[in-house]
C-alpha cells in the first residue's frame, strides 16, 4: 500500500506576522484542484519562529489526516446547500425544513470565503458578531442560528468534511435586544372572538382555544378521530403536506369540553352530519387552511370601524375617519390560543403537569417556560393579597417595642 506523503509546510514572516505556506485541495466551480495556500499563525512580536513552527505542525496535522479526502474540500456554502440541506429535507418535518432554509438565507451572506474544513470557533464567533451588528436579530433568533450552525458541523464531522471539536460549541452569544414577549389570549378575549367572527371560523377558533392544537393539527382534525368526548390528534397538515404530529407525545387524544362539543355538533350538522373527512373542509372537500379562513372571515370581522362597523378594507373615504373598534381583540396568531389555553388553565389552578399533558409537550419545563403567561391582572391581584396580609398580620419591631412600654 502506497504511503501517503505528509507535507511539512514552509513557515515565514511577512508584515509582522508568521505564516505557513502549504498545499491543499479545493473544489472551485465543480473542479477539484490542488492549490498553494497560506495560513496566519500569529504575531512576530508574540511568538518565536520555533513556536510558529509548532503551531504550523498542529494545523498541518489536520490537513494531512487521511479522513479529510480531497473531495471534502468544499466551501461552507457549498456544503450547506449540497449536503446539509438535502440531508435535512429527507429527515425532518416540512415546516422545520422551511425554517432551516429561512435561517440559511439569513446566515449565508456572512459566510463568504469560508472553507468547511478550515472553520474554527473564531470564524463562527465572527459570524454571530456580524449578524448582531445589523440589529435585525434578537436574542432568540441568535440562539436558533447558533443551534443551526452547530447541527451543520455535527453532520460535517459525521461525514468526513470536518475534523475536530464542533467550532460552534465554545462561541458566545453577542449582546442584542431581547425578543418581544409572546402573546396569550385571555379567556375573555377568546369568548369575544368566538362571538365576533362568523362560522365556520368561530368553531375553528373555539377548537384552537379549547384544545390547544397547533395550526397544522387544526387542519388535520378529522371526524373519524372524534368520539366519546375526545378528539385524537392523529395528523398534521402543513402547506397541503400530511405528516405525523410534531412529536410522539403530540399524537394523543384531547378531552372536548361541552361548550366546544356543542359548537362542533352544530358545525357538523351544517355540513350534513358527516362521519368521516376533515372537520373543517374547503369547497373541494379537502382540509381547509386555517389561514384561508383568517383572511376571508376572521380579519374582516375584527378590523372594523367603531363608528360605522364597516370593515377597514371597505371603509373608503366616508364622512368620518376610520377608527378600529378597540372592543374587539387584535389578531395575535394561531399559537396565541395554545399559549392562552395554558395560561387560562394555570389561572384556574390546574397543575402544570396536567397542562403539559393537554398541550402534549415532551416535558413540563417547555410548558412552564414558553406557554404559561402570568396575566397583569393576576399579578396585581396577587400583590394586593400580599398587601392585605401584611396589613392584617405584620407588626414591626418598633410597634412591638412601644406596646411593651405601654406607649401604644
Amino acid at each position: 500500500m502506497k504511503r501517503r506523503r505528509e507535507q511539512l509546510g514552509t513557515v515565514y514572516a511577512k508584515s509582522g506576522m508568521w505564516y505557513v505556506r502549504y498545499s491543499d485541495f479545493r473544489v472551485t466551480n465543480g473542479q477539484l484542484e490542488r492549490k498553494r495556500l497560506a495560513k496566519q499563525l500569529g504575531c512576530v512580536s508574540d511568538i518565536t519562529k520555533k513556536e510558529a513552527r509548532s503551531e504550523a505542525k498542529v494545523f498541518l496535522a489536520k490537513i494531512n489526516q487521511p479522513a479529510l479526502t480531497p473531495e471534502t474540500a468544499v466551501t461552507f456554502t457549498a456544503f450547506v446547500e449540497s449536503v446539509y440541506l438535502p440531508h435535512s429535507e429527507r429527515r425532518i418535518r416540512p415546516s422545520t425544513y422551511r425554517g432551516y432554509k429561512v435561517l440559511w438565507r439569513e446566515i449565508k451572506p456572512f459566510c463568504e470565503g469560508l472553507w468547511t474544513r478550515d472553520v474554527r470557533t473564531r470564524h463562527v464567533q465572527a459570524i454571530l458578531e456580524a449578524m448582531a451588528k445589523t440589529d435585525r436579530f434578537n436574542v432568540n433568533s441568535l440562539k436558533h442560528i447558533k443551534s443551526f450552525l452547530s447541527g451543520i458541523f455535527r453532520l460535517a464531522d459525521q461525514q468526513g468534511y470536518y475534523e475536530g471539536a464542533n467550532p460552534v460549541r465554545e462561541t458566545s452569544l453577542p449582546r442584542v435586544r431581547q425578543a418581544d414577549e409572546t402573546y396569550a389570549y385571555s379567556l375573555e378575549e377568546v369568548l369575544t372572538l368566538i362571538d365576533a367572527v362568523p362560522e365556520p371560523a368561530s368553531t375553528l377558533i373555539a377548537a384552537a382555544a379549547f384544545t390547544g392544537a397547533r395550526r397544522g393539527e387544526l387542519r388535520g382534525m378529522f371526524w373519524e378521530n372524534y368520539q366519546e368526548g375526545e378528539l385524537l390528534i392523529a395528523r398534521s397538515i402543513w402547506n397541503g403536506i400530511t405528516t405525523d404530529p410534531k412529536s410522539r407525545k403530540s399524537k394523543a387524544p384531547i378531552p372536548i369540553i361541552p361548550k366546544l362539543a356543542a359548537k362542533l355538533e352544530a358545525h357538523r350538522s351544517s355540513l350534513g352530519k358527516p362521519k368521516t373527512g376533515p372537520v373543517f373542509p374547503n369547497r373541494a372537500g379537502n382540509a381547509v387552511d386555517p389561514d384561508s379562513l383568517l383572511h376571508r372571515l376572521i380579519l374582516p370581522a375584527l378590523e372594523v370601524c367603531e363608528i360605522c362597523s364597516k370593515p377597514e378594507l371597505e371603509h373608503g373615504k366616508l364622512l368620518h375617519k376610520y377608527e378600529r373598534n378597540k372592543v374587539l381583540p387584535e389578531w395575535r396568531g394561531w399559537h396565541a390560543f395554545r399559549r392562552g389555553l395554558a395560561t387560562n388553565l394555570n389561572r384556574l389552578g390546574v397543575d402544570d403537569s396536567v397542562i403539559q399533558r393537554i398541550l402534549r409537550h415532551s416535558n413540563v419545563a417547555v410548558t412552564q417556560a414558553c406557554y404559561i403567561k402570568t396575566a397583569t391582572e393576576d399579578a396585581k391581584a396577587a400583590m394586593q393579597k400580599l398587601e392585605t396580609a401584611l396589613n392584617d398580620t405584620y407588626v414591626t419591631p418598633r410597634q412591638t417595642d412601644l406596646a411593651t412600654k405601654g406607649v401604644m
